[in-house]
């Protein structure tokens, strides 16, 4: 997230980003997420042809010149996650190659690694100092952006970037700036919803059974009766997978990301473990959990386990922390094509871009052929549906002018738009709106922006203790979160463990940064 001043700078970011977003994005599609995602496919999209492909092409013609016949094409390597292995995955390397050689002169060989191992992966990888190009990052699971950035893993963008006219105006400058790191950029954004809501996604088949009325649910608390009920009449359903990422850093409770309470005029870092509100958090998903409530193996499942259980159908709620224009379609499918209903308990809030990038190893031999082809997924509409929908009348067929339908025995369903570029340059999905995308860049541009957008932690002066916090908190986190121990006993077990691994340290080396920006910025 990024920062602006109170008076004039709202302003200014809202002009910029419109006008920005407008020229990147034209008439396209995909509002990503992933963590909630959307997707494109391959050929170009007829709505994106006028508005996008023609400012897009113009803008990418120096990066899309026909490359000197006595240079020999560049070999690139892109490691990425996938919650299931395209079993197509080949013809689909096959097109997007032969597109993309006589554009930029290079191959690319596509590395989808499951969610669950990604994160071993890649520091694999980088501890044998392997030489490869790409590589998705992100702020949460195994993108793990801040600790690669720290161990020197990923490549400075910022001049090859000065050399891309064409990607760095495809993508807002707000977006760019979210992705500092001491000033410096090291990820590209995927350019999908940057402004998050949160709240629950209902299967409507029991909204209806049992006249649930979803606006009296205001708040976390207010799902209870329905889990109750789901819980006393459904025997073979679940009332709520996991509620293992409800608490957060504590939005709901009226905490900032950074830490501090919204509207303390001190900005006073508290870290959850001592915030009050934690215990109540979790005396409330404990109490659910020994309800029969939340699921009996949350606290062990990993993240495609935890997808394989939602496409059985058989999970009725689930919270939902980005509740984008359009997603209902995606989780439709995600809840074993059941019907959901969104019931939002916060405004959206403009919550930045880290949730989703690509990076350039610093082992790449060829890093302006690598930003070269990511420049093309966030420009050209064509490339970026190819490698997220596959191959058309094969992995999917045109429904509507740019509306697909996907094909669920293709070979190639991943539907993983967020991870790969410019979801909004996409084609829509069967049972998304004509306007999803228009309403997505509106929502960006709209939003509520935090007090201190514009400020991003550098753990570098605490790399160390943050390896053993997050160790520290796989160990004990998860298993409070989903109520699947007593609080009362493993809570301070999780605090005692905390400060061992130096939460402390962390905590003032964040409140230092923080102050010196406030300072800096006229805040404090």
């Amino acid at each position: 997230m990024k920062v602006w001043k109170r008076s004039m700078a709202p302003l200014v970011l809202a002009s910029l980003m419109i006008m920005l977003l407008v020229s990147a994005c034209g008439n396209n599609n995909n509002g990503g997420n992933t963590a909630n995602g959307e997707n494109t496919p391959a050929p170009a999209n007829n709505a994106n042809k006028d508005a996008n492909a023609a400012a897009t092409n113009d803008a990418n013609e120096p990066a899309n010149e026909p490359a000197k016949a006595e240079e020999p094409p560049a070999e690139l390597t892109y490691y990425y996650i996938v919650y299931e292995m395209p079993a197509d995955q080949q013809a689909v390397e096959d097109a997007i190659n032969a597109y993309i050689k006589p554009k930029i002169n290079a191959t690319i060989k596509l590395k989808p690694v499951m969610e669950a191992g990604y994160k071993d992966k890649i520091n694999t990888m980088l501890a044998a100092n392997e030489s490869f190009d790409l590589l998705w990052t992100s702020n949460w699971g195994g993108g793990d952006y801040d600790n690669k950035v720290a161990k020197g893993a990923l490549l400075p963008l910022d001049d090859l970037i000065a050399n891309t006219p064409a990607l760095k105006d495809a993508i807002p400058q707000v977006a760019w700036d979210d992705t500092r790191v001491d000033g410096k950029i090291y990820g590209m954004p995927n350019m999908q919803i940057a402004a998050k809501a949160e709240g629950f996604a209902i299967q409507k088949r029991f909204i209806d059974k049992y006249n649930i009325d979803v606006n009296s649910i205001k708040t976390q608390m207010d799902i209870e009766p329905v889990l109750k009920t789901i819980h006393e009449n459904e025997p073979d359903i679940i009332p709520i997978a996991n509620t293992s990422n409800m608490f957060d850093f504590g939005r709901q409770y009226g905490y900032a990301s950074q830490g501090y309470k919204i509207g303390d005029p001190e900005y006073k870092i508290v870290d959850t473990i001592d915030k009050p509100e934690y215990k109540t958090f979790l005396d409330m998903v404990r109490r659910w959990y020994t309800s029969g409530y939340i699921y009996k193996d949350a606290a062990t499942m990993k993240d495609d386990q935890m997808v394989a259980l939602l496409n059985t159908g058989k999970v009725a709620v689930e919270w939902n922390t980005t509740m984008k224009p359009g997603g209902e379609a995606d989780d439709k499918k995600r809840f074993g094509n059941n019907d959901v209903v969104y019931v939002r308990v916060s405004e959206p809030e403009f919550t930045g871009v880290r949730a989703t990038m690509n990076s350039i190893s610093r082992t790449s031999k060829n890093p302006e052929k690598a930003l070269e082809f990511l420049q093309l997924t966030a420009t050209d509409p064509e490339l970026f549906n190819l490698i997220t929908f596959g191959i058309k009348d094969k992995h999917y067929t045109m429904i509507g002018d740019n509306t697909i339908k996907i094909n669920q025995d293709g070979g190639y369903k991943g539907d993983q738009g967020w991870v790969f570029g410019n979801v909004l340059i996409g084609y829509l999905k069967e049972g998304q709106a004509p306007d999803t995308w228009e309403r997505t860049k509106q929502l960006n541009e709209t939003a509520k922006r935090p007090e201190v957008t514009g400020f991003n932690f550098n753990i570098e002066p605490y790399k160390t203790e943050s390896v053993n916090i997050f160790a520290v908190s796989e160990q004990y986190g998860k298993a409070l979160n989903t109520g699947s121990v007593d609080p009362a006993k493993v809570l301070p077990k999780y605090q005692a463990a905390l400060k061992k691994a130096g939460i402390e340290k962390q905590t003032a080396e964040n409140q230092k940064q923080l102050d010196e920006w406030l300072k800096a910025n006229g805040k404090k």
